[in-house]
């Protein structure tokens, strides 16, 4: 009998990851509780001095589905760089912080974008996306 409960699990398992990998609700929900992060802790924090904002690091976040389950990257480069990373670290930036605007200091809007998801928002969005590929939830 063990052997057909985990069989049962393994089932539900696999139909629960492919709905949140066909369905967006989970992935939406990622991708703007991140470009959010990316205002409050990388736009808002300072207005630089020394080269022109593009934000397309707000417009860089890649969902991705994976064995398992979903993930959430930021692909912004430049000339080769991972600037999201430089960002992120606060390692290889460009520019002197000769004006003391934090050049140089880790703005971790990933760690963060990770750390507001565990407040309810990405379960309730995986409720929907299974609701919505017929798999009942309470």
């Amino acid at each position: 009998m063990a052997k057909n409960i985990k069989e049962v699990a393994a089932l539900i398992e696999f139909a629960a990851m492919q709905a949140l990998q066909k369905q967006s609700n989970t992935k939406n929900t990622m991708i703007k509780t991140g470009q959010a992060h990316v205002q409050s802790d990388v736009y808002d924090v300072y207005d630089p001095l020394v080269y022109e904002r593009t934000s397309l690091l707000k417009d860089s976040f890649v969902t991705e589905n994976e064995s398992n389950g979903i993930s959430l990257d930021n692909t912004r480069e430049d000339n080769g760089k991972d600037v999201a990373t430089v960002i992120e670290t606060g390692q290889g930036y460009t520019y002197p912080d000769k004006y003391g605007y934090g050049y140089g200091k880790p703005r971790p809007f990933m760690k963060n974008t990770a750390e507001s998801l565990k407040d309810g928002r990405l379960v309730a969005a995986i409720r929907k996306d299974l609701n919505a590929s017929g798999i009942k939830t309470e």
